[in-house]
């Protein structure tokens, strides 16, 4: 998803043009951008119906009616040129203009304004690959708009002005025809160092940046990692944390800022893991993230793998989260809930694929501070339904993808206080390929 948003902010932040006061109105059929290999020479074609400049005092209007005007695009580093058979006319771009990070860029049936106030371009496609990204957009409107900036003296803008008109105020829908509501989105990423491989596809309702926020709305998300590992929902509202002083499109920080103050609405959502051979389905009731604590409610949940299917009803946890942990890093998360965490469950049932013994733990709630745990819990003992608790000290082997909990005080019914019969009973309780019981420790799988 990071990557995603690095593509959209780069779209964005196209303030390729190096003078000042000068603004565009370009109704676009085709065009079709091909960086070239050296950076310098032929890079493509573009094919447009109107267009309308308007710099230094000079307006041109330009009707395309008989492709007379049809271009063949040539670069230079800091110079973007077009050719026709009337000659040749091209813009001087800053030298570290978006085309410097794009592999290929195409644009169909599209119109874009473009001047110091506003960058509105919308369309049937918009397409953009680099290195390690490919992104396309169809019926889309992505607009930036000037909200408080000081010219200079001179009256004209400062050249970053873009850049924070779109840090301040971006909003990317579906609106560019009347009745339109979405935008098809179609993302696919590589990571260069690791090679692992991302497709995002969603219905885009909204995606916005405003001064101190960020909030999106998808519709039918879909995320593939490595060709694996598939999340699906069913829709995805989420707001969350903006620097109101950020200068620049620093996603780093953005991220962080934003996965340490945020919301999720409710939503279904599947997981799908082929190598495991699970499925994760969930119904959650809302995310928050304030103040260092995450929080996570759950209605309902299953989990299904050849061995067993869980289920899981009304869950909460409280967990640390700490301003630097990733929440797509799953030993980061552990770590901080380690420390201090809260989590209770109505209840977990197991059962069997072949239709044998089934079990239930009921009224589960769970304490950790400092990588101490207890655990309180009503299980089946003898046909009867009896509270009882443990008290482990917690270690994640990261390089075994484990957490193992191991085991040293307990408390039974009748007083008892025996470690070995408390495993005994919760291996007849708990049934399920990730969890296994050696000596006195629990060890469940990542």
């Amino acid at each position: 998803m990071k990557k995603l948003f690095l593509v959209l902010s780069l779209v964005v932040s196209s303030n390729v043009m190096a003078q000042n006061n000068l603004s565009a109105d370009v109704t676009i059929d085709d065009l079709q951008f091909q960086k070239p290999d050296q950076g310098v020479g032929a890079a493509g074609t573009l094919i447009f119906k109107s267009a309308k400049v308007n710099g230094g005092g000079m307006v041109v209007n330009l009707s395309n009616v008989n492709k007379i005007f049809d271009s063949q695009i040539f670069l230079r580093p800091t110079f973007l040129g077009f050719t026709t058979q009337f000659g040749d006319f091209g813009l001087t771009l800053e030298e570290n203009n978006i085309l410097t990070s794009v592999q290929t860029m195409q644009i169909h049936n599209s119109n874009l304004i473009l001047d110091d106030n506003q960058m509105n371009l919308s369309g049937e496609l918009f397409r953009f690959v680099n290195t390690d990204a490919d992104m396309q957009l169809k019926n889309f409107r992505l607009y930036c708009q000037n909200t408080a900036l000081e010219a200079l003296e001179d009256g004209s803008v400062p050249p970053s002005s873009m850049i924070n008109n779109c840090l301040n105020y971006l909003t990317l829908n579906g609106t560019s025809t009347p009745g339109n509501i979405y935008s098809d989105l179609e993302y696919k990423g590589v990571d260069l160092k690791t090679g692992d491989k991302m497709n995002v596809q969603a219905k885009v309702k909204s995606f916005d940046i405003r001064k101190m926020s960020l909030a999106m709305n998808l519709t039918t998300p879909k995320s593939v990692s490595n060709d694996s590992y598939t999340i699906n929902a069913d829709n995805l509202i989420m707001t969350c944390a903006k620097d109101s002083e950020l200068t620049s499109f620093d996603l780093n920080k953005m991220a962080k800022d934003c996965s340490n103050q945020l919301k999720v609405s409710p939503l279904k959502a599947s997981i799908a893991d082929k190598v495991a051979k699970s499925n994760f389905n969930l119904d959650i009731k809302d995310i928050n993230v304030k103040d260092k604590i995450a929080n996570f409610t759950l209605n309902s949940g299953t989990l299904s793998d050849p061995a067993s299917t869980t289920y899981l009803t009304n869950m909460a946890l409280s967990c640390r989260k700490e301003v630097d942990t990733n929440f797509l890093e799953l030993n980061q998360v552990l770590k901080d809930c380690l420390s201090y965490s809260r989590i209770s469950l109505a209840e977990v049932k197991s059962t069997k694929p072949d239709g044998g013994q089934a079990s239930s733990v009921k009224k589960i709630v769970v304490s950790s501070n400092s990588n101490k745990m207890v655990i309180q819990a009503d299980v089946n003992i003898l046909g009867f339904m009896n509270r009882v608790s443990l008290t482990a000290n917690a270690t994640l082997n990261e390089a075994k993808k484990q957490l193992v909990l191991n085991v040293t005080e307990t408390k039974l019914p009748l007083g008892m206080t025996s470690v070995k019969m408390l495993m005994y009973f919760l291996k007849q309780n708990i049934i399920s390929k990730g969890v296994t019981y050696e000596n006195n420790n629990i060890i469940i799988s990542l």
